[in-house]
């Protein structure tokens, strides 16, 4: 049977201060309504159709700015679908025959969104299972029993099997079989090797070529040595929480938001992750507001920090997300101090406990997978768990050695220009970081080694530290070659005035003057 299907369907009586909102504005509302209801469903959903029977709604949630919105109410109805990609069709109301029933359907009234907290954690258990079913039937390890089961299924592998072992290939590409001529470019590359098909290049280590219905397994084994996270708000008792777990290890933080989860708030927060264990490559998330507002974008991107918001292109990532959401709300939910604090006794107790034990079907527990032993929690334990587990220096040093061998010194580029270095005292031209403009100029008063200079810049006489790419020989220097101009010699004191004493004086004085 073809068709839409059914997979989700609510409804709910307005209350009293809905109930006086304008036409425009209370289908605005069910809109919104029902996207924060299927949220799990819809975010990420890069095909999302939204089919309503008020054409205004076409516009107002299509393309149109918030700038151009002056209507507060719709202005927040519209901020709150800005996490969701979708697309608005108009459907007459005599033909929306299904939506118009429902909304009509006599029912006892209650208060609106009364059971949304317990629809929320079926949905999301029903999701947990489903993912985590999935992700145990995809973690199986692949060896060639597996591929060769594989590929006597699928009859384009064995096509192609017969085509590589006579080596029986048409003359041009297009006179191929069509689901065969992908691999006709590298045709002189493909083997049998016990009836599988191996790809070599330049002698390089042979490789299976797999099915396509291997291909999505294969690619959740690669991204599984990835430096990836799950991001997630959680609310409990009227708290706000976020859990950010490791998707490798399965460690596990979890903070707490007693003033609110504003975005300056989170990346603090993350920062102090980040700074912690290492910004990841990939960070997963539900598409809470703040997760993904322009604030915590762009701290995403300085980072390097790559957002999943997509079920649908990793829905591994999503699990993940929600399975720890499940972990850290039974964690704290009985062991949160006053005012839903986690600095007390009990609380960090129990994450201990949590990162010492061992998940099921494997043999390490994430505090073990991720520092190599055992933490000390409430439970006793052996001294030697608390040991560094004797691979792990080996690990260790290998990682050093291999690090020595790729961080040598590699011969300078042919062509490349030799840069001289400068003497003390010469003029040089200063290049500016931001514009790229050589615009100051200064004089080298002393060279620091490591192509480093300090540089005393004219007009201010500020020393600054300059590296020689970005400092340029004048063509014409001054005379002096000193580091420092010399200073000028004082000027000699003013000579005191002498006076002579008239010879006629002397006599009077003495007196000698003759009469």
């Amino acid at each position: 049977m073809g068709g839409w299907r059914i997979a989700l369907c609510g409804s709910r009586h307005l209350s009293q201060a809905e109930a006086g909102y304008a036409a425009v504005e209370g289908e605005a509302l069910a809109v919104t309504w029902c996207l924060k209801k299927a949220r799990l469903l819809m975010l990420g959903c890069p095909n999302l159709l939204i089919v309503t029977d008020h054409r205004p709604l076409v516009k107002l949630l299509g393309d149109r700015e918030l700038k151009d919105i002056l209507n507060p109410r719709l202005f927040h109805l519209k901020e709150k679908t800005l996490q969701y990609r979708f697309q608005v069709r108009y459907l007459p109301g005599k033909r929306n025959c299904t939506a118009d029933f429902l909304s009509r359907f006599p029912a006892l009234r209650c208060e609106p969104d009364d059971k949304d907290s317990e629809l929320e954690e079926d949905m999301t258990a029903t999701l947990v299972a489903a993912l985590a079913t999935a992700l145990e039937q995809e973690c199986l390890m692949l060896d060639e029993e597996r591929v060769k089961e594989a590929a006597s299924k699928d009859p384009v592998y064995q096509l192609l099997a017969a085509k590589v072992a006579v080596n029986d290939w048409r003359p041009q590409k297009a006179q191929e079989v069509a689901c065969l001529r992908q691999f006709y470019s590298d045709r002189d590359r493909l083997s049998m090797v016990e009836d599988l098909i191996v790809y070599t290049y330049e002698q390089g280590c042979p490789r299976l070529l797999i099915t396509e219905e291997l291909h999505r397994q294969v690619i959740t084994g690669l991204h599984a040595g990835h430096q990836s996270t799950v991001v997630d708000m959680l609310q409990l008792e009227g708290h706000m929480y976020m859990a950010y777990a490791d998707w490798l290890t399965g460690w596990l933080e979890v903070a707490h938001f007693p003033h609110g989860t504003t975005s300056s708030r989170i990346i603090s927060v993350l920062r102090t992750y980040f700074t912690r264990w290492g910004a990841p490559e990939l960070i997963s998330t539900d598409g809470g507001t703040n997760l993904i507002s322009e604030e915590t974008t762009s701290f995403f991107r300085k980072w390097g920090v790559t957002v999943c918001l997509s079920s649908a292109h990793y829905p591994q990532s999503n699990g993940r997300a929600e399975a720890a959401v499940k972990t850290a709300k039974r964690i704290i939910r009985s062991n949160i101090g006053k005012g839903g604090s986690l600095d007390c006794n009990k609380a960090s107790l129990a994450i201990l406990q949590y990162l010492n034990t061992l998940p099921k079907g494997f043999d390490k527990s994430p505090a073990q997978l991720t520092i190599g032993r055992q933490l000390r929690d409430g439970v006793p334990t052996p001294r030697q768990h608390y040991k560094v587990e004797r691979h792990w220096d080996e690990i260790i040093q290998q990682r050093e050695l291999r690090m020595a061998e790729s961080q040598e010194e590699t011969p300078p580029p042919t062509g490349a220009r030799e840069v001289l270095p400068l003497v003390v005292g010469c003029r040089v031209r200063v290049q500016d970081p931001v514009t790229k403009t050589w615009d100051r100029s200064g004089l080298v008063v002393e060279s620091k080694g490591h192509r480093q200079y300090l540089i005393r810049l004219d007009g201010s006489g500020r020393v600054s530290l300059r590296n020689r790419k970005h400092l340029k020989v004048l063509k014409r220097q001054p005379p002096t070659s000193s580091a420092i101009p010399p200073r000028p010699e004082p000027a000699p004191p003013r000579p005191k005035r002498h006076t002579v004493q008239p010879s006629w004086m002397g006599k009077y004085v003495m007196g000698d003057i003759e009469r």
